[in-house]
């Protein structure tokens, strides 16, 4: 009875720390769900101003989850994403022209680097700090890989989203984002982080059928320019 007992707080403890988790991972894959039926109803990819809304929620609730695994690939991604996150939806939020200013693309990036470079200088020492890189080097490679290609995707679309004025995904988005989340994956699978193993499997379905859209809608644009020169009398 005494053994069982002493069990509680422990399953307790696991329920809760993951909940975070599996949380942030439910937000995520609504995020992408969302954006997905939405550019099923135009027929294109498009980007609804609630994405970034909803990845500052999953961002919030997966920092919880990895404040208790210490892990320090997923933290820094997730740090330097939400810094982005915030930039686009502020980007998003207003109808009106804006200046097109590449030298802002760099400021929440720095941000968040610098943010978890200060996360790492305090993990220095003995068991201590937010993370820890007792971990495979070789793996350690991989998970940093597909953590810049992660956080990478969004440089890209913001490049992009302030090229243009217009804030939207483009194709190497999702190319980007493929790559990483397959990087990822075998990342999570490899630490058994059953949380981001599920959460960046899932994620190759709505990147895979974005790239469809895509190419969908890119044939359908040029498809006029070829008319006229089958169209002869």
């Amino acid at each position: 009875m005494t053994d069982a007992a002493a069990l509680v707080p422990v399953v307790l403890a696991f329920q809760v720390w993951d909940g975070f988790g599996w949380a942030a991972k439910a937000v995520f894959t609504w995020r992408m769900l969302h954006q997905w039926v939405s550019s099923e109803r135009e027929g294109k990819s498009v980007l609804p101003r609630a994405f970034w809304a909803w990845s500052l929620l999953g961002s919030t609730l997966d920092l919880v989850y990895l404040v208790h695994r210490r892990d320090p690939v997923f933290m820094s991604g997730t740090i330097v994403n939400a810094a982005i996150y915030v930039r686009s939806w502020w980007m998003s939020r207003s109808i009106a022209p804006r200046a097109r200013g590449r030298a802002r693309l760099w400021v929440p990036v720095g941000a968040g680097v610098l943010l978890f470079g200060a996360v790492v200088y305090e993990a220095v020492g003995p068991d201590h700090g937010l993370v820890h890189f007792q971990r495979s080097v070789p793996w350690l490679v991989v998970g940093y890989l597909g953590t810049l290609g992660w956080t990478g995707r969004f440089v890209v679309q913001w490049w992009e989203s302030e090229r243009t004025g217009v804030a939207h995904l483009p194709a190497a988005f999702f190319y980007v984002g493929v790559v990483a989340a397959t990087l990822l994956f075998a990342y999570a699978l490899h630490e058994r982080d059953w949380v981001n193993t599920f959460g960046f499997g899932l994620t190759l379905v709505p990147y895979a059928r974005n790239l469809v859209l895509l190419r969908r809608r890119a044939a359908a644009d040029a498809a006029p320019d070829a008319a006229p020169n089958g169209d002869g009398p």
